[in-house]
C-alpha cells in the first residue's frame, strides 16, 4: 500500500468513527430544533477537521481541499480534495449509504483516491498504475456480457439539477428491465461508482454529477477495468453525464443512454 494512502485510510476511519457516532445523536439534535441542513454541516465540518488534521501532520507540503471549508492548507506538491459525507439525505434521514471520499492530485491528474463507507467499514481504494483494491484485496469490474441478470445502479432524479431528467431515466428503465436487468438507486454517487469498480454492480450511471463527486470512484473504476464516458461516448465529463460499467456491458448500455439521457 502507498503510504499516502495509508495515511488517507487512517484518517478516514478517524472519521467514520465521528460520523457514525454523530448519526446516532440525529433524532435528539432535530428534537432540540435543528434542521437537517444544519446537523449535516455541523457533523461534516467536524469530520472535514478530522481528516485535515491528520494529513496536514502528515503532508504538511500539500494543499488541502475540503468540501464544506474550502482550501484550509496551501502547499506546493499535490492537493488533497476531500468530501466527508457524500449522501447528505441518507445521513440525515439516520440511514447509511453515505461516504467518505479523499483524492490525492498532482497536476491536474488523480494519483491516489479513497471511498470508504463508514458503517459497513468498506474500503476502497486505488494507486495510479497499481490497481483497485476492498478491504485489502485486489478488484476488477464484473465480466457481465448482457443486460439479463445483471445489477445496475442509477440515481432517483428528484433534485433541482436533474428533475428535467425524469421521463428519460424512467425510459431508461424501463428499457434495462425488458431486457432482464435489476437496477438500484443510491444517493451517493460515489459508492455506486465503487461498487462497480469491485464487480458487486454490472454498471452504473450518474447525471449532472459534480467534479468531487466521481472523481474518486472513477479512478478507482479505471483502475479495476471499467469503461467510463459521457453518454454519448465522449471521454469528456464536464457535464457530469456518466456510464460506468463492465467492458462487455457498456456498449450495450451507452445506446439506451444515448438515446433517452443524452
Amino acid at each position: 500500500m502507498q503510504p499516502r494512502i495509508n495515511v488517507a485510510i487512517k484518517a478516514a476511519r478517524a472519521a467514520a468513527e465521528y460520523i457514525v457516532h454523530s448519526q446516532e445523536k440525529l433524532l435528539f439534535d432535530k428534537e432540540q430544533g435543528k434542521s437537517s441542513a444544519e446537523v449535516y454541516a455541523a457533523v461534516c465540518s467536524g469530520a472535514e477537521r478530522s481528516i485535515v488534521y491528520n494529513l496536514e501532520k502528515a503532508y504538511p507540503a500539500d494543499t488541502i481541499t475540503t468540501r464544506l471549508q474550502g482550501s484550509v492548507q496551501t502547499g506546493e506538491e499535490g492537493e488533497w480534495i476531500i468530501d466527508a459525507i457524500q449522501g447528505q439525505h441518507l445521513f440525515t434521514r439516520g440511514l447509511a449509504g453515505h461516504v467518505i471520499t479523499i483524492s490525492y492530485v498532482v497536476a491536474g491528474k488523480v494519483e491516489h483516491a479513497l471511498v470508504l463507507n463508514p458503517h459497513t467499514r468498506d474500503e476502497f481504494y486505488a494507486s495510479k498504475g497499481r490497481g483497485a483494491y476492498l478491504n485489502n484485496s485486489r478488484i476488477r469490474s464484473s465480466s457481465a456480457r448482457a443486460l439479463e441478470g445483471t445489477t445496475l445502479a442509477a440515481q432517483f432524479p428528484a433534485t433541482d439539477r436533474t428533475s428535467t431528467y425524469l421521463e428519460g431515466q424512467l425510459a431508461v428503465l424501463s428499457d434495462v428491465a425488458q431486457q432482464g436487468a435489476r437496477v438500484v438507486m443510491q444517493d451517493a454517487p460515489a459508492l455506486m461508482l465503487a461498487n462497480v469498480a469491485a464487480g458487486r454492480l454490472d454498471g452504473a450511471w450518474g447525471i449532472k454529477l459534480q467534479e468531487w463527486e466521481m472523481q474518486a470512484p472513477l479512478f478507482i473504476a479505471k483502475e479495476a477495468g471499467a469503461l467510463i464516458a459521457a453518454f454519448d461516448g465522449s471521454p469528456s465529463l464536464e457535464k457530469g453525464d456518466v456510464l460506468c460499467a463492465a467492458p462487455r456491458l457498456f456498449k450495450m448500455l451507452l445506446p439506451v443512454l444515448n438515446k433517452h439521457l443524452n
